[in-house]
This record gives C-alpha cells, sequence and structure tokens, in this order.
C-alpha cells in the first residue's frame, strides 16, 4: 500500500476515533431538553466546532437536527478533497440529500402545505447540489418540482412516475419514493462494478446490506401498522438483494402476520443470531447488523474507498441516533426507551 492510502487510512481512522462513546449515549440520553442536549454536545463532544457560537437557550429541534447534517456534510467533504478523485465513491452523500429533500417537498405537496421545508434547506450543500435547493423551496405543485429537477437524473426518474401512475393530478409517493432509492442503489452500485476484486465485493457488500435491511423494516413495518397484503409490499421494496436470497425475501413477503415474519427471518436468514421473533422494534436489530459490519470494515479494511464508506456510513448512523436522541425528548421518552433504539 502506498503512503497515500497509509495516510488516508489515518485520517480517517483518526476522525473516527472522534466519534461518540456509549459513555456519551449515555449520558445524551439522560438530558432534559434540546437545548441541554445542544450543551452537551458542544461542551462534552467533537461537535464543539459545529455548535460554536450556538445559543442553548435559543436553539430548537430543527437547528439543531441542521448543524448535525451540516457537520457531517462538512467532514464528507473534508474526506474527499483529502483522499483525491479517485478514492472516492462520487457525491454518494450529496445524493442521498437530495433525494431526502426531493421526498420533503413531495410530502409538503401532498399535506397540502407547499413551502415548508424553506426552513429546512441546507444551505450549506446548495454549492454541490445539482439542482436550485432554494427553487426547490418555492415549489407550489409537482409540475413545478419536476421542472426544478428536469435537468438531472431526478427529472427523468419523476417523469416516468408521472407517466406510469396519475391520480386526481397526483403522483403516487410511494412510487416516487421507490424510483428514486432504486436510482440511488442503482448509481452506488454501478460505480462499484468499476472496482476491482476485493475492494468490490466489500463497498457492494455495504451499499446492499443498507438496501436489504430498509426491504426488512419496510416488510416488517408493513405487516405491523398496514397489515399490507403481498401484493402491495413488493411494489415498495427495492430491487436489492445481499444476504437473502430471492426464494427466502418470497417467503418473508408472503408470511401471515408480522410475528410469523419474525420467526421465519429469524430461522432462514443469516439474521437470525441478530434478530429475535419477541422484537416489537426491528430497526434496532437490523441497524445493529449494519453496524457491526461497518465497524468490522473500519477496523480490518485497508482499502482506502471501503474505509472511507464505511466512516459515512456510520457517521450517518451517528447523526440518526442524535435525532432520534432529540426526538425522545422531545417527547419525554424514559433513557432506558430512547437508549433501545440507538444503534452502537
Amino acid at each position: 500500500m502506498n503512503r497515500s492510502a497509509n495516510a488516508a487510512l489515518a485520517k480517517v481512522r483518526a476522525m473516527y476515533g472522534q466519534m461518540l462513546t456509549r459513555t456519551q449515549y449515555d449520558d445524551l440520553i439522560r438530558r432534559q431538553s434540546v437545548q441541554e442536549i445542544s450543551a452537551y454536545l458542544r461542551e462534552k463532544t467533537s461537535y464543539a466546532a459545529a455548535l460554536s457560537g450556538v445559543q442553548d437557550s435559543a436553539i430548537h429541534r430543527g437547528q439543531l437536527e441542521n448543524l448535525l447534517h451540516k457537520d457531517l456534510f462538512h467532514q464528507y467533504i473534508r474526506l474527499v478533497r483529502f483522499l483525491g478523485p479517485h478514492h472516492h465513491m462520487g457525491f454518494y452523500v450529496v445524493m442521498d440529500m437530495e433525494i431526502n429533500l426531493i421526498l420533503t417537498c413531495m410530502r409538503d405537496l401532498i399535506s397540502g402545505h407547499p413551502g415548508t421545508m424553506v426552513a429546512e434547506i441546507p444551505a450549506f450543500m446548495s454549492a454541490y447540489a445539482s439542482f436550485d435547493l432554494f427553487a426547490l423551496a418555492q415549489v407550489r405543485d409537482f409540475s413545478q418540482l419536476l421542472e426544478t429537477v428536469a435537468n438531472t437524473p431526478y427529472g427523468t426518474v419523476l417523469r416516468q412516475c408521472a407517466q406510469a401512475d396519475v391520480r386526481d393530478g397526483r403522483v403516487d409517493y410511494t412510487a416516487v419514493e421507490v424510483a428514486l432509492r432504486t436510482y440511488y442503489y442503482t448509481t452506488l452500485l454501478g460505480y462499484c462494478a468499476k472496482l476491482h476484486g476485493e475492494s468490490r465485493r466489500q463497498v457492494q457488500e455495504l451499499i446492499s446490506l443498507r438496501a436489504e435491511t430498509s426491504n426488512l423494516n419496510t416488510i416488517f413495518r408493513l405487516k405491523t401498522t398496514f397489515q399490507a397484503p403481498p401484493e402491495r409490499i413488493r411494489k415498495m421494496l427495492l430491487p436489492v438483494r445481499c444476504r437473502i436470497g430471492e426464494k427466502q425475501l418470497n417467503r418473508l413477503v408472503e408470511a401471515r402476520d408480522a410475528q410469523t415474519f419474525m420467526k421465519m427471518l429469524c430461522s432462514i436468514s443469516p439474521y437470525k443470531r441478530a434478530l429475535s421473533p419477541e422484537m416489537n422494534y426491528i430497526e434496532s436489530g437490523t441497524e445493529a447488523i449494519r453496524c457491526g459490519l461497518i465497524r468490522h470494515k473500519l477496523h480490518f479494511s485497508t482499502d482506502p474507498q471501503v474505509v472511507f464508506l464505511a466512516f459515512i456510513l456510520l457517521r450517518q448512523i451517528e447523526a440518526e441516533n442524535i435525532i432520534r436522541v432529540i426526538e425522545g425528548v422531545r417527547y419525554q421518552l424514559p433513557p432506558e426507551r430512547i437508549g433501545s433504539l440507538l444503534c452502537h
């Protein structure tokens, strides 16, 4: 391995060493307000720089979440520049954020509150986005949304969805979300095809496991909350497989209820050691599986691309953990309950 690769690995692992510890998570879940969470993050963790100048007494949930995403994005940009153009997975984080913003815009349109997202626009990524973020905040109907993203791959995806299914002038949100997520994973896995040997296998595993655990979460949620039939569930799944084959996935989709699904998942799949049939919140189990794989890659891989992607994935999970803590404290959940929702 050359000197540049060694330096890159050292840089990523140094940043990994600054992530939140279990003790810090335990302290966070015992805060009593968003303001206390903000103060703790600034005074006791590596988020000090990201939250410098913040007035804890005035900060609210949306602002704190925006600052967390901004910090993640800036770490991503620093690493991309450090590693160089040949050692990163394109604008992985940018694409993720862009898709989330488009979906947020669609939800606002459907709810009858267009423009609500204006306060959530991440101005920090405007120079990197493929469309005008501030124009997105001004969208008032689906045609304007199409116009805003017309010159991007997302425009093609949205037009295809509109042609396939329009009801009362509206496009099916679920179809759009699945189509955009499918484009996202297809793009990343297409990048993997350009890699070679062990590097390709490890990067592909990290990407496809995220998609597969998302599918499992979707199946469980649809069976638990909506008692959805198999045909509806299949329409909401991503066409990506990792550890579960097509036949096994079909059996899981056909399970008569959530309890049967969990029993089958714990008996026929590679997930059986990490999951329990009695689990009421499958996300904690699937996220733990992802965290295990990601940490393994961070500790043992010597490939800069693998370590880079693993770190970014883990930092995304950390941001999601903090947001869960914020939500839990906001709704006055017991610390033990909040802790059970986190992935370490």
